[in-house]
């Protein structure tokens, strides 16, 4: 076990939380992830632009280095801001209010005045370049989450606008349109995380915390970056971690993987590093692999690098650093290398293929061949040499992919000259709006005032977790217990839904309505959502239930409360037959 004080360890987290709001951002599109197809679509080139300080970012060149078109689709969600053929829309105040309730609620100093910016993205994921963003908030020593490893405080807040969701990568990115515009929250901390474990308490509690506001629940509706650091190493980011339950194993595996750089910088400290480049597409002609056939489509390069063999089998984390290597050619949408510390038999080249390919590079029995192939197989080359050169140095800075607990190389490190001030939308003023905006509740409130209603704790602790817990507090209004609420949400519906029924909000609503005005007993709800009808369950009160129990009484006896339950048990009360035949 590693002791992650020792290793210098610092990790810093943000937090995307989509708001459930009625619209955008910045027009009035329903804010929500469509179900229709797609409406039309339309291609497109992305170019970076100087920043404020008058700098490209270095991430956003990248970007536009590699190439490449981009194909939106169109959603019935879908209007000109998205497209961006048209001016933004007025900044949404019902997702300003909710992004100040959460800077209260963490202690956060809110600005007098908000000014909108535009922070460059050319990576396809906004069809305008850049994403608007806005910060709201700034932390001091006040806001902050405690952990049993220590407080972690929070450092900012933003407001923004949430990306465009990648569909597939053909000869072009297609990015579907119904996501971009989402109102969405970011919040930072300060890279005070010392301990996995610790990590996942902090993400887990602030989680918790962003449901006393109103925001979207389910798959990709909050995600962690996760920047991660050791001594020796360097500042890594991983973009869009999810699975907050293997958040710990995901900065356990990136340590893994500095520390085997770092020891590999130690390796190779005084070993020069030779490159040779050379065009095999003839060479390969007449091969018999099925591989290299089809990158023969484009072209084959490899390289030599020069008393480098074995270097590929170190270990890297929990993959070679062959593997890891390979995985930086995905930028330019390649799957990855050949090399000769791998058997190349299983790519389907021959042992005369092999011998052929050595004698052709001049190679040594040290020396290292890679082979790659496709479109932009010079660019993937180029950022390989670049790569295997920083070797000598460690951990390069960069962005990197989330891969269940593991990661892949995304782009380089964005720095700061990718913010310039957005100039179609004004200032947006504070002082007045703070007076009317309340801090909400915490879960932590609700579950206790849902115990003091009645719930048991296991009921108020799933419902206060719950993505339903909204529909509760709603259906609360309705003089009904708020047990039978809670039963009604957690296990009939739950039930139903996982025999394949469908139920909707409004039916519950229906239902909840139905028991208030004492039209139906709590034994026929769930027939009553299957049937979406009570016609056949109507309850039997007043001097009806009267008659029937008399009739019952006479016919059976002491037995009558019996048998008059068993034939109207979904349509009378126990108690009042009770009542009425004992």
């Amino acid at each position: 076990m590693e002791n992650y004080k020792d290793l210098g360890l610092k990790v810093g987290i943000e937090i995307h939380q989509r708001l459930a709001t009625r619209k955008k951002l910045f027009c009035n599109c329903k804010a929500e992830i469509s179900e229709s197809k797609p409406i039309f679509s339309f291609r497109r080139k992305l170019r970076p632009t100087a920043s404020e300080i008058g700098e490209i970012d270095k991430a956003a060149f990248q970007e536009f280095v590699k190439g490449g078109d981009f194909i939106y689709h169109a959603y019935p969600n879908t209007c000109s801001v998205e497209t961006d053929s048209d001016f933004p829309r007025q900044l949404n105040e019902e997702a300003l209010e909710l992004s100040l309730q959460l800077a209260k609620l963490l202690n956060m100093q809110i600005p007098d005045e908000l000014q909108i910016m535009r922070k460059i993205v050319v990576d396809g994921s906004n069809t305008a370049g850049y994403q608007r963003t806005l910060l709201v908030g700034l932390g001091n020593e006040n806001s902050f989450i405690d952990t049993n490893y220590g407080k972690i405080h929070i450092q900012e807040l933003q407001l923004e606008e949430e990306s465009a969701s990648k569909l597939k990568e053909d000869e072009a990115i297609h990015y579907r349109l119904d996501r971009l515009g989402i109102p969405l929250v970011e919040l930072s901390c300060k890279p005070e995380i010392w301990h996995p474990k610790q990590a996942k308490k902090f993400a887990s509690k602030l989680g918790l915390l962003l449901r006393s506001l109103k925001v979207q629940r389910g798959i990709g509706t909050i995600r962690q970056d996760v920047n991660i650091s050791v001594k020796g190493g360097a500042r890594i980011e991983i973009k869009g971690f999810q699975e907050l339950k293997e958040l710990d194993k995901l900065i356990e595996n990136e340590v893994a993987r500095q520390l085997d750089l770092i020891k590999l910088k130690r390796k190779l400290k005084n070993k020069e590093i030779k490159f040779e480049e050379k065009d095999l597409t003839d060479f390969f002609k007449k091969t018999n692999s099925k591989i290299l056939k089809q990158l023969l489509k484009t072209k084959v390069l490899c390289l030599k690098i020069s008393d480098f063999s074995g270097i590929f089998k170190e270990s890297c984390g929990k993959t070679t650093l062959g593997k890891e290597i390979a995985n930086y050619t995905k930028f330019f949408g390649l799957k990855g290398i050949f090399h000769t510390d791998e058997n190349l038999k299983k790519y389907g080249l021959s042992e005369k293929e092999i011998k052929g390919l050595r004698k052709e590079m001049k190679t040594k029995e040290k020396d290292l061949l890679i082979l790659i192939g496709g479109n932009n197989s010079k660019k993937a080359l180029d950022l390989i040499k670049t790569r295997i050169k920083h070797l000598k140095k460690g951990v390069p800075k960069e962005t990197r992919f989330a891969e269940d607990s593991l990661t892949r190389y995304a782009r380089e490190l964005p720095g700061a000259g990718r913010m310039y001030p957005e100039t179609d939308l004004p200032k947006v003023r504070t002082k007045e709006l703070l007076r009317e905006i309340e801090i909400p509740e915490t879960l932590e409130d609700k579950e206790k005032k849902f115990l003091e209603m009645g719930l048991s704790k296991d009921q108020a602790k799933q419902i206060t977790k719950s993505k339903e817990l909204h529909l509760f507090e709603k259906l609360m209004e309705y003089k009904v217990d708020p047990k039978t609420i809670a039963d009604l949400i957690l296990n009939i519906k739950k039930s139903l839904e996982r025999e394949g029924k469908t139920v909707r909000d409004k039916d519950l609503e229906w239902v909840v309505k139905l028991l208030q005005k004492d039209k139906i007993i709590k034994k026929a709800v769930r027939d009553v959502l299957i049937n979406k009808n009570e016609k056949g369950f109507e309850k039997i009160k007043g001097k009806r239930l009267e008659k029937l129990a008399k009739e019952y009484k006479k016919k059976f006896g002491e037995q009558a409360m019996k048998e008059l339950m068993k034939d109207y048990g979904k349509r009378v009360d126990s108690k009042e037959a009770k009542e009425l035949t004992c």
